[in-house]
């Protein structure tokens, strides 16, 4: 059996372009030859050229090689259930699911974890209150000091400590609240930071006060001219008028004001008061070298008392803050 196409007359087109790449631009005719039992065999396969018909897909067309043999022999055929069956096992069907719940568990765990850090940033946040209330609680007996007729001057400051890192851990731990907990973090905030104010005026009041409390004592100048030379005098005088200036230069601002700038005045005259004593003694006048001795006693024993007035306000302050705090801690804890 032979297959012919049509043969068509007209206008031959040429394609430069599909002769510089190998192909052939003139149409072809092919011819296929079957065996006589019916079954598709292919023989020669040839090809000619065909006259153009004029229009270009059509020459296409007739002149493309169509594999029809392989499409001879079809037949249409119902599927094979059991191979589809096969297709899908169980197994693969287990190993989807397995991945459908792991994904599922992912998505549940991170849609749950801003919710679990939240309540653990709570947490840490009332287990640091509750630790910074109860290092003020130990706060009072450090701050009666202040007041106290006798300062300890060997007073252990371990208290004050205990209630830095326990205000500077609320303060970082505040910093971890979720933006929900505006209110909380603001409470945490002001508590720890009155707590360092508390510790700082504590501190600064002891040592205000452990520092000039021995210095606030008048020296003991005699004043017997007979007992006593001159040069003696002034060599004692002159090393108690040094220490003096070193401790009152040295403690720390911002504590008692009134007192620093009565310790100032008091620095600046005591030029006239040592040269008062040593005239005193050097005219033999044991009188007039005890009343100069007196004065000094008298306006140590003011600047004193000044200085005890200014530690009950410093200690008034910190017990306001004190309870502020408390309850900002008592606000927080609710």
């Amino acid at each position: 059996m032979t297959a012919t196409s049509a043969t068509r007359h007209g206008r031959f087109a040429r394609f430069p372009s599909m002769e510089s790449l190998g192909f052939s631009d003139a149409p072809t005719e092919t011819t296929v030859t079957y065996a006589a039992t019916g079954q598709l065999a292919v023989s020669v396969l040839t090809t000619r050229p065909t006259a153009p018909s004029g229009d270009m897909v059509q020459d296409l067309w007739d002149s493309t090689e169509l594999d029809a043999p392989s499409m001879l022999d079809w037949k249409p055929s119902s599927p094979d259930r059991k191979h589809l069956r096969r297709r899908f096992r169980r197994s693969r069907i287990f190993l989807v699911l397995i991945i459908a719940v792991a994904l599922g568990s992912g998505a549940f765990w991170l849609y749950q974890r801003p919710g679990a850090a939240a309540q653990a940033s709570v947490a840490a946040v009332a287990d640091q209150a509750t630790e910074l209330s109860a290092a003020l609680d130990g706060v009072s007996a450090v701050g009666a000091q202040l007041t106290a007729p006798d300062i300890a001057l060997n007073l252990s400051s371990t208290d004050l400590f205990d209630v830095d890192n326990a205000a500077r851990g609320l303060f970082d731990a505040s910093g971890d609240l979720p933006g929900s907990e505006t209110a909380a973090r603001s409470l945490a905030a002001d508590a720890a930071s009155l707590s360092f104010e508390v510790s700082r005026h504590l501190r600064d009041g002891l040592a205000y006060r452990g520092a000039l409390e021995p210095l606030l004592l008048a020296p003991s100048l005699e004043t017997d001219p007979a007992l006593v030379d001159l040069a003696g005098a002034a060599l004692e005088f002159s090393e108690w008028r040094a220490h003096f200036d070193n401790v009152r230069t040295a403690l720390p601002d911002g504590v008692a004001g009134t007192v620093s700038l009565s310790l100032e005045e008091f620095s600046s005259s005591l030029e006239t008061r040592q040269g008062a004593y040593l005239d005193a003694l050097r005219n033999l006048n044991q009188q007039a070298a005890e009343t100069a001795v007196q004065a000094l006693e008298t306006d140590l024993g003011s600047i004193r008392e000044l200085m005890m007035a200014s530690m009950t306000d410093l200690a008034g302050e910190v017990d306001s803050e004190l309870d502020t705090a408390r309850d900002l801690i008592g606000r927080l804890l609710r």
